[in-house]
């Protein structure tokens, strides 16, 4: 991988944790409300960076 792509994955594992414990420690969502809210901002993200993906891909 290249450094750039190092970066993109430390930095979206850094917002997934600190989403997970935000939802959980301050919004005092339920521990399975805040799992669930993060599994499902991951599949956003990476549901974005698939279509990107295909994007570059075709050019």
């Amino acid at each position: 991988m290249s450094n750039l792509a190092k970066l993109g994955v430390t930095v979206v594992a850094l917002a997934t944790l600190s989403w997970f414990f935000v939802s959980w420690l301050v919004l005092k969502s339920p521990l399975t409300d805040a799992i669930g809210e993060t599994v499902g901002s991951l599949a956003a993200v990476m549901l974005i960076v698939s279509v990107i993906g295909m994007a570059r891909a075709e050019n």
